[in-house]
């Protein structure tokens, strides 16, 4: 090359000194369509089975199921960065209180919202009965 780019706008190949011959659509002839038969033996050779379709007409006369989700007006995000440790403790509390759940003891799955206002009503109990007493 002459050191410069050749202009995009340019008509003339010749002043560009690109040769596009090579660049010619493809015919017919070199774009025709595999054999399905020839697909079906290549892809048994391969491992590739043929299936038959899945009927979907019982799917759609079915609706989908929803798992049951308890509304519990938490729809506040709460983000907070704590240490390992207290994670690990908030995390065993969850599943001791899931251990709770499984044997019976409590009625509801205790979320993770619902642990946290625990927390915090425990935590106020703590500084109300401090406050009182001084």
């Amino acid at each position: 090359m002459s050191g410069s780019r050749p202009s995009i706008f340019s008509t003339d190949d010749v002043s560009t000194g690109i040769d596009l011959s090579g660049f010619a659509p493809k015919t017919d002839s070199a774009m025709s369509p595999v054999p399905p038969e020839t697909l079906e033996q290549v892809s048994e050779e391969n491992g590739f089975p043929s299936r038959a379709p899945r009927a979907r007409a019982a799917a759609r006369l079915q609706p989908p199921k929803r798992p049951m989700l308890a509304k519990s007006g938490r729809t506040v995000l709460l983000n907070a960065r704590i240490t390992q440790r207290a994670h690990d403790r908030f995390h065993e509390i969850v599943e001791a209180e899931r251990q709770r759940y499984e044997t019976g003891e409590l009625m509801h799955r205790a979320t993770l919202g619902e642990i946290v206002e625990r927390a915090l009503a425990a935590l106020e109990r703590e500084i109300g009965q401090g406050s009182r007493a001084k």
